[in-house]
């Protein structure tokens, strides 16, 4: 069992060092979809035993790497977010100006004819 976990964050591991921006969207479906097995793999695991503890450092030693490199990915993913929305407002400013603009206090002035 401590071996398919260690197999698996290896997996894990490769592709987080291969991923870019070119194969996002695949690589975040393949990532969720292997953290996800490696999740019910690590419940189903029994209590540490002697002869596994070298496996185990090792599985430690990826997994604080592959948290960091998913920190920078969930922070390139926001960034990409934010300039997204940003774009999208500045875009329909464009196509619509006037939309959501509020005139405050607004009014006619009427001329009185005196004749």
């Amino acid at each position: 069992m401590i071996n398919d976990l260690y197999q698996l964050t290896d997996e894990i591991y490769r592709l987080i060092q291969t991923f870019s921006d070119k194969n996002r969207e695949e690589g975040i479906q393949k990532l969720e979809y292997l953290l996800l097995k490696r999740r019910d793999l690590i419940e189903k695991l029994p209590p540490k035993s002697r002869g596994n503890e070298s496996m185990g450092k090792k599985i430690v030693e990826m997994n604080k790497e592959i948290d960091q490199k998913l920190i920078l990915i969930r922070h390139q993913i926001m960034v990409d977010l934010r300039l997204l929305k940003a774009k999208k407002k500045h875009s329909n400013s464009y196509v619509n100006p006037y939309e959501k603009k509020r005139l405050m206090g607004c009014f006619t002035i009427k001329k009185i004819n005196s004749t």
